[in-house]
């Protein structure tokens, strides 16, 4: 049975009892890593990071960032013990502007408990924390940025091209032949979720390199057919099944989705810190022989009838 973004895996009840044990079990002394909702107030100089904002409990909400290669401008760090940086995918490692750095246990096990039930805020922030003998000991969430702003700051107005599963006679998919793809992105998001389009779905298309990328629907294992179809989305969804397991989504529709980890963006990503991969390589949900695998990555230029 496939599985979807909006339905996310859960684990086991014993590991959400265990996580929730860990959780009660931390020093007193030690803040929760997912935000309060009392929330104190940010940090002096946070109010201007990034191009919008809204203030929620005290806390800056970026609703759009500013665009180039800086797209969050964090002020100076208060002191090498104090400084601010975000979470890396797919890990527990902490980036900041001097390096990377681990977490401490207390604090994983904080992450992992807040995760496990669903609580993602600290994926969606920019965090002050505070540094002992090389280690993140106490993550404070003095910033979050909005979903929407996230994605439409990497992938808006973009286009990826790559390679898609082709259908064979039984009617499953196969990753071998595949056939060349192109995908263009719109210009905002919506509701959490970045429109798209398969531009050679019915048509013939300039890739970015100058060669002519031909329609799918011209060959008879063309892979869009019944709900896959040239209409497609994004969603970041962080912690999928387990905590730190990271996903950037490819939907097809609301029961049907790839998914891949080289391109999901952190916040980290949006500091320089964690760069997107070279290829993403997507395969569906539940089971992958359902629907067409599509490795992509992004590219300038093309576009247009050839």
């Amino acid at each position: 049975m496939n599985t979807t973004s909006r339905s996310r895996l859960r684990r086991p009840a014993t590991a959400v009892a265990i996580a929730a044990l860990l959780l009660t079990g931390c020093q007193a002394g030690e803040a929760a890593t997912h935000l309060d909702p009392t929330g104190a107030a940010a940090p002096a100089g946070l109010s201007d990071v990034c191009a919008a904002s809204t203030t929620r409990n005290g806390v800056p909400h970026c609703t759009r960032l500013f665009p180039g290669s800086d797209p969050i401008r964090l002020p100076g760090d208060p002191s090498r013990t104090q400084r601010y940086g975000a979470l890396k995918r797919g890990t527990p490692t902490f980036h900041t502007r001097a390096g990377d750095l681990p977490l401490s246990a207390s604090v994983v096990k904080r992450l992992k408990a807040a995760l496990d039930k669903g609580r993602t805020d600290d994926v969606s922030a920019v965090h002050l924390a505070t540094i002992v003998k090389g280690t993140v000991t106490k993550l404070e969430p003095v910033v979050i940025v909005e979903k929407n702003a996230l994605l439409r700051a990497v992938f808006a107005g973009r286009a990826m091209e790559g390679t898609i599963g082709t259908r064979t006679k039984r009617g499953d998919y196969t990753s071998k032949p595949t056939l060349p793809v192109r995908f263009e992105f719109a210009g905002s998001t919506a509701d959490g979720r970045l429109t798209g389009r398969i531009v050679n779905a019915s048509k013939a298309v300039r890739g970015a390199e100058g060669t002519c990328l031909p329609a799918l629907d011209r060959t008879k294992s063309n892979p869009l057919v019944g709900p896959f179809t040239a209409k497609v989305s994004l969603d970041r969804v962080p912690s999928m099944h387990t905590a730190f397991n990271d996903e950037l989504v490819l939907e097809w529709s609301d029961d049907l989705s790839n998914m891949g980890f080289a391109y999901y963006p952190s916040i980290a990503t949006l500091l320089g810190g964690d760069p997107l991969g070279r290829i993403w390589e997507t395969i569906l949900h539940g089971t992958p022989s359902a629907g067409p695998p599509v490795d992509l990555r992004l590219v300038k230029g093309g576009g247009g009838a050839c």
